[in-house]
């Protein structure tokens, strides 16, 4: 029904065109060759348009003509979308005013001023780690000794976790507050807490009271407060402790008597003693790192812890050797050394290299673990808490 509709209006309009071309040719009887009233008369005519009132019924314009006059040229194409025409109505919405301004680039826009936190780049002592610790540091308006920075920490008893406090002096060196640091000027402090450790996550109440202490410092010293750490204390301390029960692992392997029969205490104690190992007061033979850590361990199979006396008398059926992942720096170096010395000790006692299971302890074994080793030393990385590092011996001692 649309379709009909303009195809009626356009018919109509050419017609009322048509008749009065005709009546203006009549009274200016212009030459065909007067080729500018012949361009007049197309402009004239080109630009006329015929008027129909809203009010107008296109039914009654079609009544008043005989459609059969109507006679349509030749050159005349009319292309009609239908795209438009798949609904019966069509509502058309007026856009609303748009008010485009022109920016140029030399015009200084001033924006309202944004209030927020600042942020200071401060170092922090090296012993914090802001993947283990919630730290509060302080910006001092004058400095204090810290005696009265100590004064904070008396009430806080009974934590389930430690706290470091750290004190800033005029030469930009970090202290701890100890009792030799009383009479030391500070412009800045730091509160540390240790978020998880092998006893497990922080518990809500010691974090709660570690809050409530920033507080009152920040409040008596009128002093402002930076936190550096995560915003989720307790669900970053769960989610911490339960990636160190899975990095925590514990490597090792046996010496087992073979054929022979039990090997003497005497023997064994010469032997670890010509390997550098080293017997403490716990009844374990020790290795040392390059720095002086402890790096793997050698222990009585049977779990009677060693002594000077003892192994003077003793037959050992076998001796373990153990290396804690975490703890030990340069892990795999250490495993290797771990295993050349104890297939070394092996060899000289006549006795067999196993494992848990008592089974014999092959190549293959061994580079098994190796690889597991390598995997767990680098998720502690990644984790910005390598292996054997002042963070590590904090979490898992």
């Amino acid at each position: 029904m649309g379709l009909g509709l303009i195809v009626l209006v356009i018919l109509f309009n050419w017609w009322q065109e048509r008749k009065m071309r005709k009546v203006t040719e009549k009274q200016f009887s212009a030459s065909p060759s007067d080729l500018l009233m012949n361009d007049f008369a197309d402009d004239v005519f080109e630009e006329t348009a015929v008027l129909i009132e809203p009010s107008t019924k296109i039914k009654d314009v079609v009544d008043r003509y005989d459609t059969d006059d109507v006679r349509l040229p030749d050159e005349v194409e009319f292309k009609i979308d239908l795209g438009d025409f798949e609904h019966e109505s069509v509502v058309i919405e007026e856009a609303p005013d748009v008010v485009v301004e022109e920016v140029h680039a030399d015009i200084e826009v001033h924006a309202e001023p944004v209030v927020e936190t600042p942020v200071h780049n401060n170092g922090l002592p090296e012993s914090v780690n802001k993947d283990v610790d919630l730290t509060a540091l302080f910006f001092l308006p004058t400095p204090a000794n810290g005696k009265r920075l100590r004064q904070f920490l008396i009430g806080l008893v009974n934590l389930d976790k430690p706290i470091y406090a750290y004190g800033l002096d005029s030469s930009q060196v970090w202290h701890p507050l100890t009792l030799e640091q009383e009479a030391v000027e500070f412009t800045k402090a730091s509160y540390s807490l240790q978020l998880a450790d092998r006893a497990g996550a922080v518990s809500a109440d010691t974090l709660n009271r570690f809050q409530e202490m920033v507080t009152e410092i920040a409040y008596e010293l009128s002093a402002q407060v930076e936190w550096i750490g995560t915003q989720e204390p307790l669900d970053f301390a769960q989610a911490l402790d339960t990636f160190c029960l899975e990095v925590d692992k514990t490597i090792g392997f046996h010496i087992l008597n073979g054929a022979a029969g039990r090997f003497t205490g005497t023997k064994f104690k010469g032997l670890a003693e010509a390997n550098g190992l080293a017997l403490k007061d716990d009844g374990a033979f020790y290795a040392k790192s390059k720095n002086g850590q402890s790096a793997f361990k050698v222990i009585n199979m049977e779990n009677n812890p060693f002594g000077s006396d003892m192994l003077k008398s003793v037959a050992l059926k076998g001796v373990t050797f153990q290396m804690e992942i975490a703890l030990t720096e340069s892990c795999t170096e250490t495993f290797n050394s771990m295993v050349l010395m104890a297939k070394s000790m092996a060899h000289s006692l006549s006795a067999t290299l196993v494992d848990d299971h008592q089974r014999e302890l092959s190549d293959a074994k061994i580079e098994k673990i190796r690889q597991q080793l390598r995997l767990i030393q680098v998720q502690m990385t990644v984790k910005g808490i390598p292996p054997g590092s002042p963070v590590a011996l904090r979490l898992f001692v």
